[in-house]
């Protein structure tokens, strides 16, 4: 059974991911976000890598049907871009979207489009992580979400009970100090009652 602090933890997790830069619903045309940025932050990459990290899981947390596929490589004279698939209804043909694997060694490059599908390029070079999401939004016509009044009550929860563990930890941190500076004293009084009654 998981600890209180756990269970703690993972609603943190699972709140952040409901609120925040990238919790947005996309348009229902859009099939797939492919992102190609160098492992490396210098000439421009820094904002991509930022997204990636901290905007792009609140998208698939909320869009789990659209496929997101990460091109990462070691090449950072190339521009840091990101690729956004979107389809329009043809003929009736069903909309099916294969989900391909990320890379960290530049082996997932942003493929041309299917018959039904045009592609919007945002390039992320220079640019910081939220004027990124700013640009998808307005590009893809994306709606961000608003926390509930049940999200927001149940983060300030969080939070009082983050503030109150943070403070029984740091008394029992001081009563551990405490205890452990009683001890080394009480020892070196020892050592020294020892070395007075060999001296006698």
């Amino acid at each position: 059974m998981r600890s209180l602090g756990e269970r703690l933890h993972l609603l943190r997790k699972l709140l952040n991911l409901r609120m925040g830069p990238g919790a947005a619903i996309l348009p229902p045309e859009v099939s797939q976000i492919h992102m190609d940025f160098a492992m490396r932050t210098h000439n421009g990459h820094m904002g991509a890598k930022k997204f990636w990290r901290e905007i792009l899981p609140r998208l698939k947390y909320n869009n789990p049907a659209v496929a997101m596929i990460v091109n990462r490589h070691s090449q950072n004279e190339q521009t840091p871009t990101m690729t956004v698939y979107i389809r329009s209804a043809k003929d009736g043909i069903p909309f099916t979207t294969v989900q391909a694997a990320s890379s960290r060694v530049g082996l997932s490059k942003a493929q041309p489009p299917a018959s039904n599908e045009r592609m919007v390029k945002i390039d992320m070079k220079d640019k910081q992580s939220t004027n990124i999401l700013e640009q998808l939004i307005a590009q893809v016509g994306a709606v961000p979400l608003r926390p509930t009044p049940e999200d927001t009550t149940e983060w300030q929860s969080l939070e009082e009970l983050r503030k109150e563990s943070n403070a029984s930890r740091d008394r029992m941190n001081a009563i551990k100090a405490e205890k452990q500076r009683e001890a080394t004293m009480l020892e070196r009084a020892r050592a020294a009652g020892g070395a007075t009654e060999e001296a006698a």
